[in-house]
């Protein structure tokens, strides 16, 4: 009876070996794509983050570009506050019939998107 308890005893071990290998194997699957699922994560929000600054970028750009087109139309722009500045063009444009929807562009200046 001894042996049939040394046989069972050794097979026990070794199932317990083969599943504490199984176990690390798992585990360092599970490692492995938890590392690549944080570095998917910080891709992602790289990406955001650079379409953030583009969209600033491009907004900051498209303020200057605009402030120097009113500019150039003002005569001695520079003289005025801003609040000067802005009376000026609410007084432009409350003169359209129809305020912004009056404005009709000719076909050159139609925005095409």
């Amino acid at each position: 009876m001894s042996n049939y308890n040394e046989k069972e005893l050794t097979r026990t071990e070794a199932e317990i070996e083969k599943a504490l290998a199984e176990r690390n194997k798992l585990q360092a699957e599970l490692d492995r794509l938890t590392k690549k699922e944080t570095q998917e994560e910080h891709k992602v929000a790289t990406m955001q983050n650079r379409h953030k600054e583009q969209k600033r970028r491009s907004r900051n750009h498209r303020l200057i570009e605009r402030g120097a087109i009113l500019e150039s139309l003002i005569p001695n722009a520079e003289s005025y506050t801003n609040e000067q500045i802005k009376h000026i063009i609410k007084i432009a444009f409350g003169n359209l019939p129809d305020g912004l929807q009056g404005i009709h562009f000719p076909e050159s200046l139609r925005d095409n998107s």
